[in-house]
């Protein structure tokens, strides 16, 4: 099986609500969902880890809908906090199946393996934070152990990158339960996040987590930062494709995009 992410689209229909964000995203963006839709042997789907729109307008949503069209597998999708509950929830209500109530979670399946998305936006805050009810709604779902294994969805990562400004802002509210559930899984668990707009993989309680790159900006590597965020700078962009075998194996493989015309 094989499992695309990315994160981070951050488009708009109308400007940006983000001054970072490049004003070619939407070029950008069809760029890369053409790679994912031409990618041999074809996908099975794409995660997107939240801030698919940089304002959360019906019209964003119009536009990245359009933007997905090429892409004949399932996409998933989790709000980032660029992202608006209500409009997410219309545009998408036919494809992804939300439980009712306030959040955006919900359960799927891709080829036997468990999919949990979780909603950690918080509207009008950059940090994210998973609700009590989202909580709950997660230990029961990893109350039920399969063999299969489960793949967590969420924007903001409750691993640290290590850049401390940045995951001062990351998952602030939850994350210490999220941990203690992730930790006491005794099967086998992936969580893929976003938000950062740096690139990187980790284990953290015994699970293999990583973040996707942003198309729209990304910022430097700087672990001696402490009180500011890095600055952004120009790298090439790239997404992580998961190859993930019958006999319980895994390879992650990085593909490099050319945004050259």
């Amino acid at each position: 099986m094989l499992i695309a992410h990315i994160s981070d689209f951050h488009l708009f229909a109308d400007k940006p609500e983000t001054p970072p964000v490049r004003l070619d995203i939407e070029r950008l963006a069809r760029r890369i969902v053409d790679d994912l839709s031409r990618f041999s042997p074809a996908l099975d789907a794409v995660a997107f880890t939240g801030d698919v729109t940089d304002g959360g307008s019906a019209a964003d949503y119009e536009l990245l809908k359009d933007v997905l069209a090429p892409l004949k597998v399932p996409v998933l999708i989790v709000p980032g906090n660029h992202d608006r509950r209500a409009s997410l929830r219309t545009a998408f209500a036919d494809r992804l199946p939300f439980e009712t109530g306030t959040f955006l979670n919900y359960e799927t399946e891709i080829d036997g393996f468990r999919v949990l998305a979780l909603d950690t936006l918080v509207e009008g805050q950059v940090a994210g934070a998973l609700a009590p009810e989202s909580l709950a709604w997660l230990a029961d779902k990893l109350e039920r152990e399969t063999s299969a294994p489960t793949l967590i969805l969420l924007h903001h990562p409750p691993f640290p990158s290590g850049i401390k400004p940045l995951d001062d802002n990351a998952l602030v509210g939850g994350r210490e339960d999220i941990s203690r559930l992730v930790a006491n899984y005794g099967g086998r668990l992936m969580l893929l996040a976003g938000h950062i707009h740096r690139p990187y993989q980790t284990l953290w309680n015994g699970a293999y987590c990583a973040v996707g790159g942003s198309p729209a900006f990304q910022v430097a590597l700087d672990l001696a930062a402490i009180e500011h965020e890095p600055d952004c700078i120009t790298e090439p962009y790239a997404y992580f494709v998961y190859r993930i075998g019958a006999d319980d194996s895994m390879a992650v493989h990085t593909r490099h995009i050319s945004f050259e015309h």
